[in-house]
């Protein structure tokens, strides 16, 4: 039987349950309002923030979606002009995944419906001492639980 306080466990319950809708309500307005699914955005992120571009493994290691049919996933961002893959000079065994002039108006757009549905859907319920009491607590469990998922950085 567990040790978890009532108080607790209704807290976990209730951050699961708006954890996962929240992921559920973003993922389908992302589509509908930017022409792309939360998997595309994830990804997209990590390759603005690195210009020069990532290696397939170095792309799936960062991306907070699961790496099952990711390499289809990149196929798809490719059909549709927002990545490309490139061979670097240096190291022809390798090829660099990186994020295209489409790629990068595509997540401006992408952007703007993101942080307005996080505003409309998260950050307007909460007070401001909510968010903050909020970031304190999971500032605490998430670098435990980064730590423990395999294939992911661990930052």
């Amino acid at each position: 039987m567990s040790s978890l306080s009532p108080e607790r466990l209704r807290a976990w319950r209730l951050y699961f349950e708006s954890a996962l809708a929240l992921v559920d309500v973003l993922d389908a307005e992302l589509a509908r309002d930017a022409g792309m699914p939360l998997r595309w955005y994830d990804a997209l992120v990590h390759l603005e923030e690195t210009p020069e571009g990532l290696r397939m493994n170095e792309l799936a290691e960062r991306i907070l979606y699961s790496k099952s049919g990711f390499t289809r996933v990149v196929d798809r961002m490719e059909e549709a002009g927002l990545v490309r893959r490139v061979r670097p000079d240096n190291d022809r065994r390798s090829i660099l995944i990186v994020l295209t002039g489409t790629g990068r108006d595509a997540m401006e757009k992408a952007r703007r419906h993101h942080r307005n549905a996080i505003e409309q859907h998260f950050s307007h319920h909460p007070t401001e001492a909510d968010i903050q009491a909020l970031t304190r607590a999971l500032e605490k469990v998430s670098p435990h639980v980064r730590a423990l998922r395999p294939g992911r950085i661990r930052t």
